[in-house]
C-alpha cells in the first residue's frame, strides 16, 4: 500500500522524505488505535448461507483467508471505507458477480469491526481536518499512476488538500518520482532500446550488443557462482566501478539467498540486504500436528514415526529414533517401551491412547501433550511455540462444544496452518552490492545489473488466482458499479511494468541469468517475458536462440564476462575391486545367539535370503537391515498375512469344510476382524476399493480351497503350528500354515502363498524350493505345556512312517502344488515329482561351510537375472540394502554355478 509515495517532513534545510504508510500517518495525526475482529468469527455468525458456505465447511481456514483478502480489496476499492457506498443494482440479478459482491458487502456492513487496523487508521484520517495534523509536511507522489486503488488516491488527494500540492519542479518530486521513470541507458545501445520499447508492441528491432544478454547455466547454485564471477570481472576491468554501483535481483526463494551469500563470500565481495534463508524449522508446531494426526486411529505409521523422533519430546534422541524405526517396521509396542518411566512412559501412553470421543477429551489430550514436551533449554523456544500453537487450536475449538463429538479433522487443519519462519534480510552495508528481490522495484539507478532466476513464474511473477471473480466479472463490476477490483490481467500488467522498471535502472549493462534445471534435475522453462526481449533483436526468429548456454562459451559473451581458469585435471579415484569373498576370523553362522550361548534357529525365509545373498543374510543377522520410510501400503506380504489369517479361521481343524454360501457370509466379517488386528489403516474410507478387491480375492480362493479339500476328502488337523529341527547340525524352525490328513492317514504340510503358481512350479521342478521341504525335515516339539491341538498335530506327523507330503496353495489362482504323494488321481491337484530341494539344500550346505570358516561370499551383477532364470528364485534380497549393490562384483558370470539341467 502507498508504494513509491512519500511524506516530506520538516522545513528546509532539515527535511526528510519517509515512505508513506498507515502507521506514519496515524502518528502525524494522533489517530486512535483500533483492534480488528477475526474474519472467521464473523463467518460463523452469518445467518443466511453465503455463496462460499460449502467451501467453508470443507476448508474453513483457507476459505476465511480468501474471504479476508477479497474483503480487503473491496474496502480499498472505496473512497471512504464505508460499505454503504457499494451499490450492486447495476449488476444483472442472480449472476455470480452480484451474489458474491452482495455477500461481501453484507458481511462488511454487519461487522464494521472487520476493518483491518491500518485501514481503520485511514478511515479516521479521512475524517480529520488540516488543523488536526501535529506538524506540517508535504506528500510526494505520482498523480499519473494507474495502479493506485481508489482508497490510496483518496488519502493522497486529501493530504494535498491539507498541506498543499508540490510544484512539478520540486527537487524531491524529481528525485523520487520523475527520476525513476528515466531510462538510464543510452538509446544507441540495445539495452537503451529495450528500456524504451519493451512493452511497445509496434517497436522496431535493433542490433544486439553486450549491453543486455540472456545467459543460461545448469541450476540456481551455478547462477550465483556465475554472478560472482561476472562481478569480479567487472570490477577487475573497470577500476572506477564501485560495488555499490552494481545491483543484483534474485527470486524470493531461500536457495538464492544461501547460494549467493556463499558465492559472494568466496569471491571476497560484500552485499547489502541479502535475503537470508530460513534458519530454523517450526519443530514445535510440527510436533503438535503429528500428535493430532496420531489421535485419529489408526495412527499413520509415518506420522507416528515423525512424532517419535521429534527433538522436542521428553525422551532422548536414541529412544525417539528407536521408536520411529520400530513403527516403520510394523512394531508399535517395542520392548524398549517397557523400560520407560515417569514423563517418558506417560508420553508414550498418551500417544498410543484411544482417539478422543469428545471435544473436551481432545483439548485435554492436547494440554497433556504440551506438558510432556522437552525441558531442555536448547529447545525452549520450540516448546514455547508449540504451546502457543496448542493454545490457538484449543481456543478455535471453543468452550461450548466440550460434550460434543471430537472435531479432530478441524483441529488437524488448524494445526497444519502453522507458518515457517519468514526469511529476513541481512544488514545494509554502505558501499556493498545492492541485492533486491524480484518483486521489489529499484530505489535508485545502477551502472550494472544482474538479474537471476529468469525462469517461468518470475519476471513477471505468475498472477494469483481470484476465487471470487473471473476477469470478465471484474470488468463487469468496474463498468456497472465503478468498483475496481484486482484482476489477473491487471496483476500481469503491473508485473510486466515492474520488470521494465527493473531493467531500466541500469545505465550500462544488464545480464540475465536463468537455470536450465531445478535442484531435482528436472528441466525448467524460461521466463514468459523472453519473447518481449527477443522481438526487439534484429535477426531473431526463435526467442530461445537469444539464450547463451554456459556450455557454448567459446567465442560468446561468456568469454567476455568471465575470466576462465584451466580446469584442473582430476584423476578419478579407483574404487577397490570387490573380491569374490571376504575373510573374517570368526564364525559368521553363529552371529545370533541365545542367552545361553547357543545359536539361534534359522527360519526358511532367512535361509532363502542366504541362498541369494550371503551379505543380505549377514546384515539381517546383525539387525542392520535398511528400513525405508514410506506410507502404509497393501503390499504382497500384507495381502498374504490377511489371507492366511482369514483361512485359519474359515477352515478350523476337525470341522466340515464351509460351503460357498458360508464362505461368502463369513469372509467379510473375518477379514474386517483381521484388518482391525494387523492392518488398521485399511479400515479408512481411502482404502475401500483395495479392501473390497482383497475380500473378493479371498472369497474366490476359499471356495476353490474348499473344493480341493472335498475332492481329496482331506481333514484339517491344525493351522499355524511351529516346527523345529536341524539342518547340517544348525537349528532351524518355522511356522507352517496348515496340516492335512488324507484318507489313508498320510499328512500333508501346506503353505499358503498369495501369488500365482507359475514361478513356484518352476522352482519346485528345478529343485530350488526350500521352505516346505524344510518343514518335512522338522518335527513338532511337545512338552508339559503343549495343548491338545499341538499334540494332535504331532501324533499325525509321527504316526506316518515316512516324511509328510508338502504342498503350496497359491491363492491367486487356487492351485495346489503337491509333492510326496503317490498313487493319487485328482483333477483339482497338480503333482510335482522328484526332489524339490536338492539344489537349494546343496547350496545351503556350501553356504554354511563358508560362513563357519568366516568367509563371506559376494554377489555379482549377473546374479539377479541368473537366480530368476535358472532357479526361479525371487531376488528381493539383492534389494534389501544399498550396501548389497555397493559390494557387488561387476561380472557377467553369476556367483553361483548352475547346472545345465537347471537352465532348461
Amino acid at each position: 500500500m502507498f508504494e513509491d509515495c512519500y511524506l516530506r517532513i520538516g522545513d528546509a534545510p532539515f527535511t526528510s522524505c519517509m515512505p508513506l504508510n498507515a502507521q506514519l500517518l496515524a502518528s502525524l495525526y494522533a489517530l486512535p488505535h483500533s483492534t480488528e475482529k477475526p474474519v472467521r468469527e464473523a463467518l460463523e455468525q452469518l445467518g443466511e448461507a453465503p455463496p462460499w458456505a460449502e467451501s467453508y465447511s470443507i476448508a474453513p481456514e483457507q476459505t476465511a483467508a480468501a474471504v479476508s483478502a477479497m474483503l480487503r480489496h473491496l474496502m480499498m476499492a472505496t473512497s471512504d471505507l464505508d460499505p454503504a457506498s457499494i451499490t450492486t443494482q447495476g449488476l444483472p440479478a442472480g449472476t455470480r458477480a452480484r451474489l458474491h459482491l452482495e455477500a461481501l458487502s453484507k458481511l462488511w456492513s454487519g461487522n464494521q469491526d472487520l476493518l483491518p487496523a491500518d485501514l481503520a487508521a485511514l478511515k479516521a484520517f479521512l475524517a480529520c481536518d488540516a488543523g488536526d495534523a501535529l506538524q506540517s509536511f508535504a506528500v510526494v507522489w505520482d498523480r499519473n499512476r494507474e495502479d493506485l486503488t481508489r482508497m490510496e488516491r483518496s488519502v493522497l488527494e486529501r493530504l494535498e488538500l491539507h498541506h498543499g500540492r508540490l510544484s512539478d519542479e520540486d527537487p524531491d518530486l524529481g528525485r523520487l518520482i520523475a527520476a525513476r521513470k528515466h531510462h538510464s541507458a543510452s538509446q544507441s545501445t540495445f539495452l537503451g532500446h529495450a528500456q524504451r520499447h519493451l512493452l511497445d508492441a509496434h517497436a522496431s528491432p535493433a542490433p544486439q550488443d553486450d549491453s543486455l544478454a540472456v545467459l543460461s547455466v545448469r541450476d540456481s547454485l551455478t547462477e550465483c557462482e556465475a554472478a560472482a564471477a561476472i562481478i569480479q570481472r567487472w570490477l577487475a576491468e573497470d577500476q572506477d566501478l564501485k560495488q555499490s554501483e552494481i545491483g543484483v535481483i534474485v527470486p524470493p526463494n531461500s536457495e538464492y539467498g544461501l547460494y549467493l551469500a556463499e558465492s559472494l563470500h568466496h569471491a571476497g565481495l560484500s552485499a547489502s540486504s541479502l535475503p537470508s534463508p530460513c534458519a530454523r524449522r517450526n519443530i514445535g508446531p510440527e510436533a503438535l500436528l503429528h500428535f493430532l494426526q496420531c489421535r485419529r486411529r489408526p495412527a499413520p505409521a509415518m506420522a507416528l514415526a515423525s512424532l517419535y523422533c521429534s527433538p522436542v519430546l521428553c525422551w532422548p534422541p536414541d529412544v525417539g529414533n528407536a521408536l520411529a524405526t520400530a513403527a516403520m517396521s510394523g512394531d508399535f509396542a517395542p520392548r524398549l517401551t517397557f523400560n520407560l518411566t515417569d514423563s517418558q512412559a506417560a508420553l508414550f501412553s498418551l500417544i498410543r491412547s484411544p482417539s478422543p470421543a469428545t471435544n473436551g477429551q481432545l483439548k485435554e489430550q492436547i494440554r497433556s501433550f504440551v506438558r510432556l514436551l522437552s525441558q531442555s533449554s536448547a529447545f525452549a523456544q520450540d516448546v514455547f511455540e508449540a504451546k502457543q500453537h496448542a493454545a490457538r487450536v484449543i481456543n478455535t475449538l471453543g468452550n461450548g462444544q466440550d460434550a460434543g463429538e471430537a472435531e479432530l479433522e478441524r483441529a488437524i487443519k488448524i494445526a497444519a496452518a502453522y507458518q515457517t519462519d519468514a526469511a529476513s534480510r541481512a544488514p545494509y552495508f554502505l558501499g556493498g552490492l545492492s541485492v533486491m528481490l524480484a518483486h521489489e522495484a529499484p530505489k535508485r539507478a545502477y551502472r550494472k545489473l544482474l538479474l537471476l532466476g529468469f525462469n517461468d513464474g518470475q519476471y513477471p511473477s505468475t498472477p494469483s488466482g481470484n476465487p471470487f471473480f473471473l476477469d470478465s466479472e471484474v470488468a463487469l463490476i468496474a463498468d456497472r458499479t465503478g468498483i475496481q477490483l484486482p484482476s489477473q490481467a491487471k496483476q500481469l500488467g503491473n508485473a510486466l511494468d515492474l520488470f521494465n522498471r527493473q531493467i531500466a535502472a541500469a545505465s550500462e549493462q544488464v545480464i540475465v541469468l536463468l537455470s536450465e534445471r531445478d535442484r531435482a534435475g528436472n528441466a525448467q522453462s524460461v521466463s514468459s517475458s523472453l519473447p518481449l526481449i527477443s522481438r526487439l533483436v534484429e535477426g531473431i526468429d526463435d526467442p530461445e536462440t537469444l539464450i547463451e548456454p554456459l556450455s557454448h562459451r567459446d567465442g560468446t559473451i561468456w568469454d567476455r564476462m568471465v575470466s576462465w581458469k584451466p580446469r584442473p585435471v582430476i584423476e578419478p579415484k579407483a574404487y577397490p575391486e570387490v573380491p569374490a569373498h571376504y575373510e573374517f576370523e570368526f564364525d559368521l553362522l553363529n552371529l545370533r545367539k541365545k542367552d545361553d550361548g547357543t545359536p539361534r534357529a534359522q527360519s526358511p525365509s532367512r535361509l532363502e535370503k542366504l541362498l541369494v545373498s550371503p551379505l543380505a543374510w549377514v546384515l539381517a543377522e546383525l539387525e542392520a537391515e535398511h528400513v525405508s520410510w514410506q506410507p502404509e501400503a497393501l503390499d504382497v506380504m500384507l495381502r498374504g498375512s490377511l489371507a492366511h489369517e482369514v483361512f485359519e479361521r474359515l477352515f478350523p481343524p476337525g470341522k466340515d469344510h464351509p460351503s460357498p454360501e458360508q464362505i461368502e457370509a463369513e469372509v467379510p466379517k473375518l477379514l474386517l476382524d483381521r484388518i482391525r488386528a494387523i492392518a488398521p489403516f485399511l479400515q479408512t474410507s481411502a482404502w475401500t476399493v483395495e479392501r473390497n478387491m482383497l475380500e473378493t480375492e479371498i472369497i474366490k480362493s476359499a471356495k476353490h480351497w474348499s473344493l480341493v479339500l472335498k475332492s481329496l476328502d482331506a481333514e484339517i488337523v491344525g493351522n499355524e503350528f511351529w516346527l523345529g529341527g536341524s539342518l547340517f547340525d544348525h537349528p532351524i524352525h518355522g511356522k507352517a500354515d496348515c496340516l492335512l490328513r488324507l484318507p489313508n492317514g498320510q499328512p500333508v504340510v501346506v503353505d499358503y502363498k498369495k501369488s500365482s503358481s507359475g514361478n513356484r512350479r518352476d522352482r519346485l521342478q528345478k529343485g530350488w524350493d526350500l521352505q516346505v521341504d524344510l518343514y518335512r525335515r522338522m518335527e513338532v516339539r511337545i512338552d508339559d505345556r503343549s495343548g491338545e491341538a499341538v499334540i494332535r498335530i504331532a501324533e499325525t506327523l509321527t504316526s506316518w512312517p515316512t516324511p509328510p507330503a508338502v504342498a503350496y496353495h497359491t491363492l491367486n489362482d487356487g492351485n495346489l502344488l503337491l509333492n510326496g504323494v503317490d498313487d493319487l488321481d485328482n483333477a483339482e491337484v497338480e503333482f510335482v515329482g522328484g526332489d524339490i530341494a536338492k539344489n537349494a539344500v546343496s547350496l545351503i550346505s556350501a553356504r554354511f561351510k563358508a560362513l563357519k570358516a568366516g568367509r563371506l561370499e559376494t554377489n555379482t551383477t549377473a546374479d539377479a537375472k541368473s537366480f530368476q532364470k535358472s532357479a526361479a528364485l525371487s531376488t528381493y534380497a539383492l534389494e534389501d540394502s544399498p550396501l548389497i549393490a555397493a559390494f557387488m562384483r561387476d561380472d557377467t558370470a553369476p556367483s553361483v554355478s548352475f547346472t545345465d539341467d537347471q537352465n532348461d
